[in-house]
């Protein structure tokens, strides 16, 4: 009876002291769609709801033996990418572990300002360009000056690169990358005089390949007032960070302060990140106030053929196909908009735009480029039609999270 007593104590004991490290979590693919580098958020919270020993300090993620790289974007939340195949529900083990692993970033982004330079006649002449974490703009900064590498902050995936020009025009343009390397710490670095630019002309890496003028470039943003479009242009400071980079999502925040649009004043702070393997840059947009709308859209060319999807789920797009790049070859253009917060698209002299109402202060859409120089390129309209629908069925139909099942 003493030796039974022992036996059930210990029992207890054991299965008392003993913790789960290893928890499964299921995702299914809801669509006969492939999907590769599909960006996955988890919730901390809830995963800890159904796994209470799970230890976000000190963890891995595996799809079947191999380990997938991961990003904390904030307190509450984990990213990831992973591949399915159309329809395919797959189990990822969370494990955890003592050890912290290193990943290798496929996402960059930058923002580097000349130092030690001399100012000559409004150009900031010689020195050399320091990144960044954080910059605040000077008032009197304009177009062309060289006081920031290629004109302001820039971003990219294994896919593709971007930049916004951080003076007045404040428009997005687009760095085709021959490679799969990140390539934007080594782009204009000597560029050091207000003159043509390196990246205007091929090179090893690719090029600046986008026609942007007074348009709204890629996805850049503003106001419609009286049919007058009002871009951030005029604006009592800017403060620029590189919020995130790496190894899953690189992000640019921008805070516009006083930005004056018709005769109001507004905040506005614009969020715009690329994730690992991805072509699409997100845009969030906030401004105080919940403006009438925000504006944005895609440069018109007489070389690229307009054309676009609305659907009746959530999400629809804009797009432009042609041989309008700079490089005189075939590049596509899209910009992927939530249906609830369309106001009206309609065309202006030189951009197709899109109006959206924004919630609670907000806006979010979509935009991405393709081209055929790219690795294993997008070679024609038909490809880059394909490829746009397949991503619309993946904007309409997220994959499913399960944490207990």
């Amino acid at each position: 009876m003493k030796n039974y007593l022992v036996l059930v104590l210990l029992f207890i004991s054991l299965n008392c002291s003993s913790n789960q490290d290893s928890f499964q979590i299921k995702l299914n693919n809801p669509v006969d769609v492939e999907r590769e580098d599909q960006l996955i958020t988890l919730i901390i919270d809830s995963i800890k709801i159904s796994y209470p020993d799970f230890n976000p300090e000190g963890f891995i993620l595996l799809d079947d033996e191999n380990e997938l790289p991961y990003q904390f974007v904030n307190q509450n939340e984990i990213i990831f990418t992973v591949n399915f195949a159309p329809s395919e529900e797959k189990i990822i083990i969370i494990k955890n572990t003592s050890e912290k692993n290193e990943y290798e970033s496929r996402v960059y982004a930058e923002v580097a300002m000349k130092v030690d330079y001399n100012f000559i006649d409004g150009k900031y002449s010689g020195g050399r360009f320091k990144n960044f974490d954080s910059v605040r703009v000077p008032d009197n900064h304009t177009d062309h000056n060289a006081l920031f590498k290629y004109e302001g902050p820039g971003w990219e995936s294994d896919k593709v690169g971007y930049r916004y020009y951080i003076d007045w025009r404040n428009r997005i343009d687009i760095f085709g990358k021959k490679t799969d390397e990140l390539v934007l710490k080594d782009v204009g670095v000597d560029d050091r005089e207000a003159k043509d630019d390196s990246y205007h002309q091929m090179q090893k890496w690719g090029m600046d390949i986008y026609k942007v003028g007074n348009s709204f470039g890629i996805g850049s943003y503003g106001m419609m007032l009286n049919d007058s479009v009002y871009m951030v242009s005029e604006r009592d400071s800017v403060i620029c960070v590189i919020s995130k980079n790496g190894p899953v999502k690189a992000e640019v925040t921008t805070d516009f302060y006083g930005w004056k649009a018709g005769d109001n004043k507004y905040n506005l702070k614009s969020l715009l990140s690329i994730t690992a393997g991805s072509r699409f840059t997100k845009a969030d947009i906030i401004v105080n106030s919940n403006p009438e709308n925000i504006v944005t859209g895609l440069a018109k060319d007489k070389l690229a053929q307009f054309f676009e999807k609305k659907s009746d789920s959530q999400w629809s797009y804009i797009a432009l196909y042609g041989n309008h790049s700079l490089a005189e070859d075939y590049l596509g253009v899209a910009l992927f908009y939530n249906n609830d917060k369309l106001i009206d698209s309609r065309e202006t002299d030189d951009s197709h735009i899109i109006l959206l109402k924004p919630y609670d202060e907000k806006v979010t859409y979509y935009f991405c480029a393709a081209w055929e120089k790219e690795p294993d390129g997008i070679k024609n309209k038909e490809e880059f039609i394909s490829y746009l629908d397949s991503e619309l069925q993946k904007f309409n139909n997220p994959v499913l999270v399960e944490y207990r099942f």
